[in-house]
């Protein structure tokens, strides 16, 4: 059987947690699909950063800008990109995996499996500039209705993809993101901040909050109730420059740092060294990085949010962080926050997806 796995939207460095659920379904999938062969389909760019042992590449020979302008123009007109049809008709896939919520190019010639991560712009558009609110209604729905079947990332994803977009229940199935613990016994603390802190990681979008968390903050450090320095890491989106006034109205400059983006390791560093990591994000659709954060024994304080309760954190550190007191109590609950769930490994995920692909190219093709 060949099997096809599409990197024509991946954008390393872009897309967060996105980006290590795909590295390690690309890792582990190999593994677990013995006698099949597995296709990478990617853009010139991607091929030269990605390395994918056990898969078979084929390469688009245009750059990243190409296909993303490419995908606009289908999204948003008739126009078709045929140059990447005619790349899917050659690979003779027997089944293809679309991991980025979009089915790309839209007539693929191939049995279409489609990931979901998040249908944030149905819950809050107002997270969103037009092109996203113009863009994700013009292809999400249309990938969704084209595939074959879903997989949502969480109940609470498939929960939303079926109620708000009026997808067939029979046709979502969950399959969550892993999580392997990598043990932390080797990770040396962060050295470069000096002093105690509190640390978010995320990307600055609207939906991560770092504004209620500054405005709190701010209330716990002039009350003197939190002695630590807030870090944050992640790549500064346009959104970041809102923020950065915030911080410099609320008198934080000495008190909060951005260290940026980051490789993975040092993330763990961090993770390492803080004295509580903080989440305090409006919208999840997994919710990976609360996995990470307590794997090292430290104190995670979270959004209350239904995707937070079905990943196994406890009640008590989930908070509403617009109110310093509830922040406060919560950072003074006694550690370390241990999850009540037991999570997946990235090979069972890989082997979820590798039994439902073989699953869809064995079945009759749905009718049309």
């Amino acid at each position: 059987m060949r099997i096809g796995i599409s990197l024509l939207n991946f954008r390393p460095g872009k897309i967060g947690g996105t980006e290590t659920f795909l590295r390690e379904l690309l890792a582990h999938l190999p593994s677990v699909t013995p006698g099949d062969s597995l296709v990478a389909i990617m853009d010139r760019d991607v091929a030269g950063a990605l390395d994918t042992p056990g898969f078979e590449r084929i390469v688009a020979d245009r750059g990243g800008g190409a296909i993303v302008a490419g995908r606009i123009l289908e999204a948003l007109s008739p126009w078709r990109f045929r140059r990447l049809e005619r790349l899917f008709s050659s690979a003779r896939l027997d089944v293809a995996l679309f991991p980025q919520q979009s089915v790309f190019p839209k007539h693929a010639p191939v049995r279409a499996v489609l990931t979901v991560v998040d249908v944030q712009h149905l819950i809050y558009p107002n997270h969103f500039g037009l092109f996203d609110r113009t863009f994700r209604p013009a292809i999400y729905p249309y990938s969704m209705e084209r595939s074959e079947r879903i997989v949502a990332i969480s109940a609470h994803v498939r929960r939303t993809v079926v109620e708000r977009c009026g997808i067939d229940p029979s046709k979502v199935v969950v399959v969550p993101l892993g999580f392997t613990p990598r043990g932390t016994s080797g990770v040396r603390p962060y050295e470069g901040i000096g002093c105690p802190y509190l640390y978010y990681p995320a990307f600055s979008h609207p939906h991560k909050n770092h504004e209620t968390l500054l405005r709190t903050y701010a209330s716990l450090k002039r009350s003197g109730a939190v002695p630590q320095k807030l870090v944050f890491t992640g790549g500064r989106t346009g959104h970041w420059k809102k923020i950065d006034r915030l911080i410099g109205e609320l008198e934080l400059r000495g008190d909060v740092i951005h260290l940026g983006l980051l490789s993975y390791g040092e993330v763990r560093r961090l993770y390492a060294g803080a004295d509580a990591i903080l989440f305090p994000t409006r919208y999840e659709g997994f919710g990976l990085p609360v996995l990470e954060a307590a794997e090292f024994g430290k104190k995670v304080v979270a959004s209350r949010l239904e995707v937070f309760d079905e990943i196994g954190l406890p009640r008590q550190y989930q908070i509403d962080f617009a109110d310093p007191e509830q922040l406060r109590a919560a950072l003074a609950l006694p550690g370390p926050t241990e999850l009540e769930v037991r999570h997946w490994g990235w090979h069972d995920m890989a082997d979820a997806y590798a039994a439902l692909l073989r699953e869809v190219a064995a079945s009759p093709p749905s009718p049309a």
